[in-house]
């Protein structure tokens, strides 16, 4: 209930060349974020993703079947 601004933290790649640093961003205390995850939830309800898939075999199987589709002379 009490909003902030989002802290920020930043992560070494330590298996990079040259290290980058990777900005990681807590946006969980961020005013919008409750507003934002609401949405997020009503707009999945109304306009499924025709490609989802429940696991990563799941997905392996639907992309190792072949998916014909009809071909016009």
């Amino acid at each position: 209930m009490n909003p902030s601004a989002p802290t920020i933290k930043g992560l070494i790649k330590i298996h990079k060349t040259g290290q980058p640093i990777r900005p990681v961003v807590n946006w969980r205390n961020a005013p919008t974020y409750k507003v934002t995850t609401l949405l997020t939830h009503q707009i999945r309800k109304l306009t499924p993703l025709p490609h989802t898939y429940n696991n990563t075999t799941d997905l392996i199987e639907k992309l190792e079947t072949p998916q014909t589709s009809p071909t016009t002379p």
